[in-house]
């Protein structure tokens, strides 16, 4: 499929440049209601996503030429008309007028960690394993039941090749594990949810994740709300990571990439401070990380076959480098980098149980959803759980949210010594922000 659909752009009217993406996906899906397997099934899907460049005269005239792009993905359904589906891509190309840019060129892809051997000999044998790690482990847990888990074992072979020259193929592995646990109190009933992913079975300790959202869940029957006020917040696990990447609206990634510069949406500069006044916290150093073995968002190369970086982005507060794409890095003449990796935070100076030495304070270990504004780093999060600590004494609450400015709040950060690996985040288990607003009882 992918050398017929690479034949035909090379003869089609109006294409200057393309760029081709070849995906085979094998999905091995397993579910569970109770304790009951409610269904397997495995699913194979084929794709190619094309990218085609017209070159053509300013649409409001003037001299020179400009270049639009267009995207299109194929399926083998479409094989038969693809002439038809090249040349619509090629018209809407014709509607765009960006200033001209180049391809990314042929270049050695370094080896990175992408598949799990066991994961591509063994799929099925993978799904079923976690189900029955997680039902064992919850069997010493009372007034906690499995409600219901979704896995899903993946295997993507991807190729790409482009007009300059690039070659590339890879292979990955993925696993998603989703589950709900109901925890049942004397009057109340209460969930516990969570959806982790990995490359790598290996990396996934589900008999320690399974017993410590039962914990989850039993503290929130028990869970009050919190008082109002401002007050010291620890934020932890994957709580942080919620925080701080947003699931792709992070105000880091998204303030430091040289398209929102390009843009004017962002007011950093290389080599100034990202925070909006005095830094007293731990210094704050983050990496993009595509060559972080097994990490989610690793790759030899990304979307446009640019290599695989691990690329400083921020150090000491500073911003060192904006991450770039090969488009915006050609606009800005800085160096290309590709898409943002893993994000990568080097450790703090605090033990973590020294973060929750002083009270009072809130530790947040899961929220019900985090909202930052991706610009200006202003954020709300609805607290599902966390815990009250005052005086040597913890209680559990929920409800309420906490509020504040997430450049602000790094400013003045504590890191913790203890690193944590998840999926797409290596960097301090937790991080305490001493000034956030609680709004609650």
């Amino acid at each position: 499929m992918l050398q017929q659909v690479v034949r035909a752009l090379r003869k089609q009217d109006g294409v200057d440049d393309w760029l081709v993406r070849h995906i085979l996906k094998t999905s091995t899906q397993y579910y569970v209601i109770g304790l009951q397997p409610e269904n397997r099934r495995k699913v194979n899907t084929e794709q190619v996503v094309v990218t085609v460049m017209n070159d053509h005269a300013p649409a409001k005239g003037g001299e020179g030429r400009m270049r639009g792009e267009a995207e299109v993905t194929l399926l083998p359904t479409d094989l038969q008309h693809l002439p038809q589906k090249l040349s619509q891509a090629v018209f809407m190309a014709t509607l765009t007028d960006n200033p001209p840019y180049d391809l990314a060129g042929a270049v050695e892809y370094p080896e990175v960690g992408l598949a799990d051997p066991e994961m591509q000999a063994a799929p099925r044998q993978v799904a079923e394993r976690l189900v029955q790690q997680l039902t064992e482990a919850l069997t010493e847990e009372r007034d906690v039941r499995l409600s219901s888990a979704e896995v899903f074992v993946e295997q993507s072979q991807v190729a790409i090749q482009n007009s300059r020259g690039v070659r590339g193929d890879k292979v990955e592995t993925e696993m998603l594990l989703d589950f709900v646990l109901l925890a049942s109190g004397q009057e109340d009933e209460m969930e516990s949810h969570i959806a982790v992913k990995r490359r790598r079975a290996a990396d996934l300790d589900v008999p320690a994740l399974a017993r410590r959202q039962a914990q989850y869940a039993c503290d929130a029957i028990a869970a009050s709300t919190p008082r109002t006020g401002t007050f010291p917040v620890v934020v932890s696990d994957n709580a942080l990571v919620e925080l701080l990447m947003s699931e792709g609206y992070s105000p880091l990634i998204l303030r430091s990439s040289a398209r929102l510069k390009y843009q004017r949406m962002t007011t950093w500069d290389i080599g100034e401070s990202i925070f909006p006044g005095e830094s007293s916290g731990d210094p704050v150093i983050m990496y993009s990380n595509a060559l972080l073995p097994f990490g989610t968002r690793s790759s030899s190369f990304d979307g446009e076959g640019l290599p695989g970086q691990r690329t400083l982005i921020i150090d000491n507060g500073v911003l060192s480098r904006f991450w770039a794409r090969q488009r915006y890095a050609q606009y800005l003449q800085v160096p290309a980098t590709g898409s943002f990796g893993n994000m990568e935070i080097a450790a703090g100076s605090v033990p973590f149980a020294s973060l929750l030495d002083d009270g009072p304070l809130y530790h947040i270990v899961a929220f019900s959803a985090m909202s930052p504004d991706p610009i200006t780093g202003d954020f709300v999060g609805e607290i599902r759980l966390g815990y009250e600590i005052d005086k040597g004494q913890t209680r559990p609450i929920r409800g309420g949210s906490i509020s504040g400015n997430l450049f602000a709040a790094l400013a003045m950060a504590r890191l913790s010594q203890e690193t944590i690996f998840l999926g797409d985040y290596r960097g301090p288990r937790g991080m305490c922000f001493p000034e956030v607003t609680v709004a609650g009882a």
